[in-house]
């Protein structure tokens, strides 16, 4: 038996020693915006297009597309903070995920719930707060159900808008003239990063959030990040949090601080999928075909995808595409064409993993 008091000092003791490499923990959180950013090439036309809009009170709209972790939505943050710090332009931020109707966002945005307002009243007041020039960055627009919001934002208002998506065709595909008409994006793509741009990112963690770090051991990090894990930023700032709180630089803990960072980073997506979305998933990993998918999932003796229909599973489909865990692509075999996936996970078995513990 121990006083709970002596027990709580000596877990606390305990854990500071073992994280006293860690000079501050908030630099290796997700949502964190350090002072300082990358300045990637694709920024300057990215702030062209803004410079332009402040001086001419003309909106050039921005389309940035971009890979999970290639820093789409930090550096248009960051972008924008600095436009509203140094020419005091507002910005507004939804994810659209989050909020994929326009009705949702038109209330997100001007903080009206729907007790006792109706639509008209709601937009009357995002009017007036966009009746200057500002800036929109809608985030994960793929997700968008409907496109009034970006009918309305053109037409009606003069703000810029930032729209960011994983999807290269996600533009190409939407089948709304008048939206296309008024929006006449730039249409900018950020590249995956180098192996040199990661190890900046990198270094500039290090030395904000450790007190020790090895330099040698950031190139080897930098490396394997680009060559494994699609250069996703994520993943290497949460890796190099794992091995900084142990303080081990040797080539294994960096490979075995990855693979742990990995699973935690699209672990944490696939936490958040529904079961027959996950089964789907795990299909799709079997076959990439989507026909012969389907086949499976319909002939399953599970009963979450008994009956489930051709559109429904492709519904599916398309939501794991969104999300960035799958990408389709039409192939042609004889006479006819098929979509066939292409997974996008470094490693599948993180989704067998995830099935395993649900049942």
């Amino acid at each position: 038996m121990k006083d709970p008091i002596s027990f709580v000092e000596e877990k606390v003791k305990e854990r500071a020693k073992e994280t006293s490499n860690i000079k501050s923990a908030i630099i290796f959180d997700m949502d964190f915006k350090p002072p300082r950013i990358l300045i990637r090439s694709e920024l300057n036309k990215v702030t062209n297009d803004l410079a332009d809009y402040v001086n001419l009170n003309l909106p050039r709209h921005i389309i940035i597309y971009g890979s999970k972790g290639s820093g789409k939505t930090l550096s248009a943050l960051t972008i924008a903070s600095a436009f509203r710090e140094s020419k005091s332009i507002p910005y507004f931020y939804v994810n659209a995920r989050e909020n994929p109707t326009s009705i949702k966002i038109y209330r997100k945005l001007t903080r009206i719930d729907s007790r006792g307002h109706d639509i008209d009243e709601v937009k009357s007041r995002f009017d007036s707060m966009l009746s200057g020039k500002s800036i929109v960055i809608l985030d994960e627009v793929d997700f968008l159900q409907d496109y009034d919001i970006l009918y309305h934002l053109t037409r009606h208002t003069r703000a810029n808008l930032i729209l960011l998506t994983q999807k290269v065709y996600w533009y190409k595909d939407m089948n709304d003239e008048s939206v296309k008409s008024s929006l006449q994006p730039d249409h900018i793509v950020f590249h995956e990063y180098s192996s040199d741009e990661i190890r900046e990112i990198l270094k500039m963690r290090a030395d904000e959030g450790l007190n020790k770090y090895d330099k040698e051991s950031l190139g080897l990090l930098s490396a394997m990040l680009v060559r494994d894990y699609r250069s996703d930023a994520r993943i290497g700032i949460k890796a190099l949090e794992i091995i900084g709180r142990l303080n081990e630089w040797d080539d294994d803990s960096v490979r075995t601080a990855l693979k742990q960072a990995y699973v935690e980073v699209e672990g944490e997506t696939l936490k958040n999928l529904g079961d027959r979305d996950l089964l789907i998933l795990a299909a799709l990993i079997k076959n990439q075909d989507t026909n012969r998918a389907y086949s499976e999932v319909s002939a399953s003796g599970n009963m979450l995808l008994r009956g489930v229909s051709k559109s429904t599973f492709f519904q599916s489909v398309n939501y794991l595409q969104n999300l960035g865990l799958i990408t389709l692509i039409k192939k042609k075999i004889g006479r006819y064409y098929t979509m066939e996936s292409q997974i996008l996970l470094s490693d599948a078995s993180i989704v067998s993993g995830e099935l395993k513990k649900r049942t």
